[in-house]
């Protein structure tokens, strides 16, 4: 077997054994059949024993999940498939090369960054990018409910918070808290001075003692409101802007590409989306979808013959 191809299986490794710790039996069997097939020509008895084990067992981790606290999720969303300006982008790189060779910082006694801030206005794109790091780095996703997690008995809402990161220092993931200014409120503006003050309190503590093989991502429409200490203890700060004309258009033509369009490129409309709808991503995303479903239900009627409800242009002349 080449160096490169062996250097290549070795590099698998740690994902093949996160997914069998998390129970990610889909991505289990998955990497075992690629992991295989590069060991098919050089060693073809290792590659039978490979594709002969079992990795489709139930899809749940080892350790049951606060399911009241924690959404467990395999993520689905691709980093390409995020809007991001060019600089954010280069942000998103650097940070997942940091993971990826971990091994590269503890010879030089460095952890990755782990605990990211993202902040802007709603719309832009804050949890799809949070699932798109999970998705990049090959982990769960374990989304923070924050209608479990918030509690109004005393002290529960610090316990809830103890349960969820315990849970996610079990093995390598993504550990998702949205809406982070509701619970990280900066201490001089709580009116509750009790309660919401431990939780602020008991965040410090977790951010300090978290696990490195665990990347925090909170996310914020309001960064001003959240406790100054806290925001100190983020290593890394990602602005989510609200988006620019050329970045609603590179968002049009890859919701109108052929790919998504059942083969029928639409992208001639994207510009007229992207100079009309201004509000956000998410709002640009919703309007070209609307432009395929009612291209969808029209080339349906079409073909059978029947009278299509909507009918929106799709360029073609």
């Amino acid at each position: 077997m080449s160096k490169v191809l062996t250097t290549r299986v070795i590099q698998r490794l740690p994902e093949l054994f996160s997914a069998a710790q998390w129970g990610q039996y889909v991505m289990l069997s998955r990497m075992r059949d690629e992991i295989a097939a590069d060991l098919e020509a050089s060693h073809p008895a290792v590659a039978r024993r490979l594709r002969g084990l079992k990795g489709d067992g139930p899809a749940k981790a080892p350790v049951a999940p606060p399911t009241d606290i924690l959404d467990v999720r395999e993520p689905r969303i691709a980093l390409p498939e995020v809007a991001l300006d060019v600089g954010t982008r280069l942000t998103v790189d650097g940070l997942l090369e940091e993971h990826r060779r971990r091994k590269d910082l503890e010879a030089w006694s460095l952890a990755p960054r782990h605990k990211v801030l993202l902040f802007g206005p709603p719309g832009n794109g804050k949890t799809t990018l949070a699932e798109a790091l999970a998705s990049e780095l090959h982990v769960p996703f374990l989304v923070v409910r924050y209608g479990g997690l918030i509690d109004s008995y005393l002290g529960s809402t610090g316990k809830n918070l103890d349960k969820a990161v315990a849970f996610a220092e079990t093995g390598p993931c993504v550990l998702f808290i949205d809406e982070f200014d509701g619970i990280g409120m900066a201490r001089d503006r709580v009116c509750d001075v009790g309660e919401l003050r431990r939780v602020t309190n008991q965040l410090l503590l977790a951010l300090d003692r978290l696990a490195d093989h665990v990347l925090l991502v909170c996310a914020t429409n309001a960064d001003t409101l959240v406790d100054h200490a806290l925001r100190r203890r983020f290593d890394t700060h990602i602005e989510i802007a609200a988006p620019s004309l050329e970045l609603r258009l590179e968002c049009a033509k890859r919701e109108l590409s052929p790919e998504l369009c059942n083969g029928v490129d639409m992208r001639a409309q994207a510009r007229h989306v992207a100079t009309t709808v201004t509000e956000n991503i998410d709002a640009v995303v919703k309007a070209c979808r609307e432009i395929r479903r009612a291209r969808a239900l029209r080339s349906t009627a079409a073909s059978s013959g029947g009278t299509p409800s909507l009918c929106i242009s799709d360029g073609e002349g």
